[in-house]
């Protein structure tokens, strides 16, 4: 029992080893740099009987993208360092599914993009029927990112929020949108609080104020929330000081507010632009941009209650900003919706339900609504059918209690078992991984709940652990998770 013991664990190293030797361009276990490129946004160009053509946008990175690997069907189809490519290994009445994942110099990758999915029919798509009329004077259609509007001045308008507990501890962060001089601001209820309560119990969060889109941004000011819809997951917070505690007046900090727009104007197709501050590379202020992709009317009142779109809405950007072509708000980024086989959508609140709540907040002038801590009650869920969450964790050495830094902790994908893994090890088997820091801690990003993982941790010189579906994350779970201390022991 202890050889087959010792066999299926020296089968589990090799594995990693060779997987992680792929995965990163460097093997070396001191890399300072661990942080991962931005998502890059997928797009099909065209599809034709011999070739589909395809695009994404440029990843960012605090040292750089080194390439960028386009996957088709869970493989890799190429590596490449620009942000285009042919495929023109296709055949008619094929179906593939493709993705592309970024990686800087450190071997930091990025979460996976939206995946799209392509059926070649022998027939050239719309695009290419298209392109003769473009030649003839034929304005284009607009594309998402062409705008109409300063984007370096709308995004002064969008802050950065820390969300702050009772002993002003910066426990999460997210964004907001100034909407006028006074210093009120919009953001998403679960930015300050959950379940009827505030993390803070006077409702007190700090927030930094776009200056330099270029430059990282610091806390500047402490911010007041005044009143909010915990349902419609909208919440309003108001400027009241400097981090001194210092009372500022806001007109005094000239302020840029953003346009409000209609939203019930907004249609199928329009073009969405989208300003926050994400948890992956939210250093400095993160813009993207899609198109509308349909709408949610979750109660049938004929009032749409949820915007869809494919321009991304990841962690850090809940409660910042979605504009129209004008540069005028149109909603509130708030959800980032897994469903099957990891497709993604994202959603926003649209700015018309946030417009009574805005009125109430600014009538309450200084005095606070808090709200009364109650159960979560039905229509409190988000949209779609799966959240997605981090799981973060300690891997410590068992004998010292020293944190390990170096290791590795292994989420799979759905289904894959642990022995499947060590046997026959594929990159596409592996759904998330961390590597730990100077301090043991490692974080797995983008969890779809709703299933249960097989893991596995490991670091040089210590034996593996691994176990079948030790992971499972219940379907209505939304809050990320700490695995805390995670004991190795050596191999000897």
């Amino acid at each position: 029992m202890v050889k087959r013991k010792l066999g299926i664990y020296q089968f589990i190293i090799t594995a990693v080893v060779i997987l992680m030797a792929a995965l990163l361009t460097s093997c070396a276990l001191e890399k300072e740099d661990e942080t991962p490129p931005t998502t890059p946004v997928l797009t099909i160009l065209s599809v034709n009987e011999d070739s589909v053509e395809l695009a994404w946008s440029e990843s960012y990175d605090d040292v750089g993208v080194d390439e960028y690997r386009l996957y088709r069907n869970n493989s890799v189809l190429a590596k490449v360092k620009e942000t285009e490519y042919e495929d023109r290994d296709v055949e008619i009445g094929g179906e593939y599914e493709y993705y592309v994942v970024a990686y800087d110099k450190a071997g930091n990758r990025s979460p996976k993009s939206i995946k799209q999915s392509v059926t070649i029919s022998g027939e050239k798509s719309p695009q290419n029927q298209q392109e003769p009329q473009a030649q003839q004077g034929t304005p284009d259609a607009p594309q998402a990112g062409q705008s109409e509007f300063n984007l370096k001045k709308i995004s002064k308008s969008t802050i950065k929020l820390y969300t702050l507990d009772d002993n002003f501890n910066v426990i999460a962060m997210g964004s907001g949108t100034i909407i006028n001089k006074d210093g009120y601001i919009l953001t998403n209820f679960h930015c300050v609080g959950e379940n009827g309560r505030l993390y803070n119990s006077d409702g007190y969060v700090a927030i930094a104020i776009t200056d330099d889109v270029k430059k990282n941004i610091q806390p500047q000011y402490i911010a007041q929330y005044r009143y909010g819809v915990e349902n419609l997951d909208l919440a309003v917070i108001k400027i009241v000081s400097d981090l001194n505690w210092n009372a500022v007046s806001a007109r005094d900090l000239n302020l840029s507010p953003i346009t409000i727009s209609d939203s019930d104007k907004v249609e199928l197709g329009d073009i969405i632009n989208i300003l926050g501050y994400p948890a992956v590379g939210g250093e400095t202020i993160t813009f993207t941009a899609g198109y509308v992709s349909g709408f949610i009317d979750e109660d049938g009142d004929s009032e749409i209650d949820w915007i869809k779109t494919d321009a991304i809405v990841n962690h850090g950007n809940s409660g910042g900003t979605a504009i129209n072509n004008k540069g005028e708000m149109i909603g509130v980024p708030t959800a980032k919706i897994a469903g099957p086989d990891n497709d993604i959508m994202f959603y926003l609140k649209p700015i018309n339900q946030a417009l009574p709540i805005l009125e109430n907040a600014i009538a309450l002038g200084d005095e606070p609504a808090l709200p009364t801590p109650q159960t979560p009650g039905p229509g409190k869920e988000q949209p779609g059918s799966k959240a997605e969450i981090s799981i973060t964790g300690r891997l410590v050495d068992s004998y010292t209690q020293r944190p390990i830094r170096g290791g590795i902790f292994i989420i799979l994908e759905e289904g894959v078992t642990i022995r499947e893994f060590a046997y026959n090890p594929q990159e596409w088997m592996i759904l998330a991984y961390g590597e730990s820091d100077r301090n043991g801690i490692f974080v797995c990003d983008y969890i779809p709940a709703g299933a249960s993982y097989s893991v596995l941790a490991y670091a040089d010189g210590y034996l593996p652990i691994a176990e079948d579906y030790a992971l499972e994350i219940p379907a209505d779970w939304y809050d990320d998770v700490d695995l805390g201390d995670i004991y190795l022991e050596t191999e000897y």
